[in-house]
């Protein structure tokens, strides 16, 4: 019982120490329905400050527009595994990237953004999306 209290606990330690959670996914990269703007950029700029991402500035952020169950659904039967714990989505989804503007190193941070519909890929931890990893 105690060897595996130390495993789980083990385990739950490693997650955290990468950083990956699932609230914290939904925090960096699902905003559903797209909160509106103006256009991409202004809609970049607003959401990398509003979601805590602008100080210090992040590279490259990925914002998909659909609900978090769909997002769930990867990491089981809307996704096929890509690797020890990567799933790529079956199905295409509303995005939004958004990068850091050239020159553009310290706050207050600028970005430019991009729409399009594109499959995703994810990692997943006990079947919950805990970090992006790319656009396919």
């Amino acid at each position: 019982m105690l060897l595996l209290a130390l495993v789980l606990l083990a385990g739950w330690l490693a997650q955290l120490g990468q950083g990956a959670s699932y609230p914290q996914f939904l925090r960096q990269h699902v905003d559903n329905p797209k909160t509106r703007a103006r256009d991409d950029r202004t809609y970049c700029n607003m959401m990398m400050r509003r979601r805590g991402m602008a100080s210090p500035c992040k590279r490259t952020n990925t914002f998909v527009h659909a609900p978090a169950r769909q997002l769930q659904d990867i990491c089981g039967r809307a996704g096929r595994r890509a690797g020890r714990n990567l799933h790529n989505s079956n199905n295409r989804y509303r995005i939004t990237t958004c990068r850091l503007a050239r020159g553009s190193t310290r706050p207050p941070c600028s970005y430019r953004g991009g729409s399009s519909t594109r499959r995703i890929r994810v990692a997943c931890v006990r079947r919950l999306p805990v970090h992006y990893d790319r656009t396919l």
